[in-house]
């Protein structure tokens, strides 16, 4: 009987095993799928905003406000939030208070997004999602620069074959010299432009890192929840000073020509017509299907945050490297999508072999650089003199 009984437990073991590893799959292709639902919304809602694309990062920092906000409140009524994480956030220890630290994040985010967005109706939907694999390599460049992070040459590697898949992907439209689907100049302006999401990713690096700190002088970790600093604790604050802030960087959009020389009130009383206008005239003359321009953002904004949801479960339930595979998978995955799927309004897009080649490439390198990464963090823990820069060069 103990026999049966204990065989009974195995079985039921690896069951459970096989549904928590049928969950981890099912969430790695959740955040693939919202992804790329994100990104293809993203170009079909482009075309009859047109210059109006702006109301894209309005809507979605508007709308993250309530939802984040919500989704914290019960967290801390349930308990799952720890009511301390407030006083960390907003009592200065020593130096400035961490809600500091969120605005400058923020700030990052907004700029990231805005130009984003904005650049978005001057490319096609496959090179504005490669060219967001940039993000990587401004990450490790700022990280070695604040957080004193060493890389080893394996992982140089790594990222040197992503900004070449890179720049294979965005060669073809120099060639067209802007005459087709992407425009060689703003192909560019979303490459640097991922600097800004770095900047926001190194700023909540430092912020989750002070809190483990604090957390540990104070005691916190005691009470058997010291998992660090909570991300919707985060997020929620993050959204409440993005929304002010897409309100304020309201003139990038005369910077990057899109007011055609009016003020930025008529703009927006413009913009606002476009999106809920409702015919095909609210949007000007170059938008194509104007009377869907309202439904287009509320479909992205759903999109975008289902996403953003998706992508938090999976770094709680499948870890942060499954998470960035997947991410990084959305690439070739939307390149598809985008070059064989007639979508509304959009079309088909036309894709350059050498599109292909980058779509090809990209996930062998970050999986290469992803790998390398581990193993300089477990040269870091077991022997640090071995984890220097350029490792193993002058070992």
């Amino acid at each position: 009987d103990s026999g049966a009984t204990a065989g009974a437990g195995r079985a039921a073991g690896r069951g459970a095993g096989a549904w928590r590893l049928g969950g981890q799959v099912a969430l790695m292709v959740t955040v693939v799928a919202m992804g790329c639902a994100n990104n293809i919304s993203k170009q079909i809602a482009a075309q009859p905003l047109k210059r109006y694309t702006y109301m894209l990062s309005l809507a979605t920092a508007a709308a993250n406000v309530p939802i984040y906000g919500a989704v914290l409140f019960a967290l801390v009524k349930s308990g799952a939030v720890p009511r301390y994480q407030f006083e960390f956030v907003w009592r200065a220890r020593r130096g400035l208070p961490c809600i500091v630290f969120f605005a400058i994040a923020a700030f990052g985010d907004t700029l990231g997004d805005v130009i984003t967005i904005l650049c978005t109706p001057y490319v096609s939907g496959p090179i504005n999602s490669l060219t967001s694999n940039c993000t990587t390599i401004w990450i490790a460049a700022l990280a070695t620069c604040i957080l004193g992070s060493r890389y080893s040459v394996s992982q140089c590697l790594g990222l040197v074959c992503v900004l070449v898949a890179v720049i294979l992907g965005i060669l073809p439209s120099f060639d067209s010299k802007g005459a087709g689907e992407t425009n060689p100049f703003f192909a560019v302006v979303l490459s640097v432009d991922c600097i800004f999401y770095a900047v926001s990713f190194i700023i909540k690096e430092i912020v989750f890192r002070r809190y483990d700190r604090w957390a540990e002088s104070t005691g916190q970790n005691e009470d058997g929840r010291g998992s660090g600093l909570h991300i919707f604790m985060m997020n929620t604050h993050l959204a409440l000073f993005e929304f002010p802030l897409t309100l304020l960087v309201v003139p990038l959009n005369e910077a990057f020509g899109q007011t055609n020389g009016e003020g930025i009130v008529s703009y927006m009383g413009e913009a606002f017509t476009c999106v809920f206008g409702g015919t095909d005239a609210s949007c000007g003359q170059d938008s194509h299907g104007g009377q869907f321009a309202g439904l287009c953002v509320a479909v992205y904004v759903v999109f975008n945050i289902l996403w953003n949801v998706s992508i938090l479960l999976s770094v709680k339930h499948t870890g942060a490297l499954a998470t960035f595979v997947a991410l990084k998978a959305i690439f070739p995955v939307s390149t598809l999508l985008f070059a064989y799927v007639d979508w509304p309004l959009l079309g088909k897009s036309d894709v350059s072999w050498l599109v292909w080649v980058s779509a090809a490439i990209i996930m062998p390198c970050i999986i290469f650089y992803q790998w390398a990464s581990e193993q300089q963090s477990v040269r870091a823990e077991q022997l640090p003199s071995q984890a220097t820069c350029c490792w193993p060069l002058g070992q």
